[in-house]
């Protein structure tokens, strides 16, 4: 299930919220490595960061230090309904000095979980946004979220003790090394999907079973190891469609799909259209 609410950028800030009880690594935002919110409605994801796990449920705010993103990942839950704003530092940060706010210091300070959803400065980010992108079509929608999101940072005071406690009971944290691992071998998998030929091997990576990788992986993320190959392989597959010096069983080779018939089966089950069609749309309209 994948439910998308609303998503779009203005000039130097994004919003987006989606609702999913399948989790993937790539990134869903409009930027590429800048400082983030994430806000969980509902549902639970955990937040890593330098070996150490926090548990994100209803209410709980990640603070995302750009500086930091390499070193931080936030996967799992079966479900979660999760709002992600991304802040541009090069258009956000004058605004932060107006209210003598260093932003590189603020996010360096508070990156990390916070419980947050009861506090009135946060209620009116939610409020705004979801104003802006329902009912509020006028010229001020952007100001009126920056300005909603300049609040909150101006009365840390009041929110910042609030810091999520580190997953420290023995069962989670077997839960917790369960969700790490499992976001290993999924990193490990979108930047190897064309030379992964069997589960076993990818076991053997990772030193697990082939039983009990498949089954925490399915467990994790709602797909199958073959699933997520697959999925990997074809959204690298639209990069080479654009190009249209491969042919379409360069593409497949270069992607790991030894039959060409195969890789168009897999590619329609996702797309809805054939991989040939979708080049002939995209070049189309360049």
């Amino acid at each position: 299930m994948y439910s998308s609410f609303y998503r779009e950028k203005f000039n130097g800030i994004a919003v987006g919220r989606v609702a999913r009880d399948r989790d993937f690594t790539s990134k869903l935002g409009f930027y590429h490595n800048e400082y983030q919110l994430q806000y969980i409605f509902d549902g639970e994801r955990y937040f890593f960061v330098d070996g150490v796990c926090y548990r994100m449920t209803k209410g709980c705010l990640a603070i995302i230090d750009k500086k930091m993103i390499a070193k931080t990942c936030i996967i799992g839950g079966k479900y979660h309904d999760r709002l992600l704003v991304e802040l541009e530092e090069s258009i956000f940060e004058p605004l932060c000095e107006l209210l003598g706010i260093d932003m590189q210091t603020f996010f360096t300070v508070h990156h990390g979980v916070y419980r947050v959803g009861d506090t009135d400065s946060f209620k009116k980010v939610i409020e705004v946004i979801r104003n802006v992108e329902t009912e509020d079509k006028s010229d001020l929608r952007e100001t009126k979220i920056k300005l909603a999101i300049l609040e909150f940072f101006s009365e840390h005071n009041k929110w910042e003790k609030r810091k999520a406690a580190k997953l420290s009971e023995d069962g989670m944290k077997t839960h917790a090394e369960k969700q790490k691992r499992v976001h290993q071998v999924a990193d490990y998998i979108a930047e190897n999907y064309a030379h992964i030929d069997s589960v076993e091997s990818l076991s053997k990576q990772f030193y697990m079973s082939n039983s009990y990788l498949s089954r925490i992986f399915k467990e994790v993320t709602n797909f199958t190891i073959s699933e997520y190959i697959n999925l990997c392989r074809i959204a690298a597959s639209k990069m080479y469609l654009m190009n249209e010096k491969y042919s379409m069983t360069e593409i497949a080779n270069i992607l790991g799909y030894d039959s060409l018939t195969y890789f168009e089966r897999v590619f329609k089950k996702q797309m809805e259209v054939t991989p040939f069609q979708y080049r002939k749309r995209i070049t189309r309209h360049r």
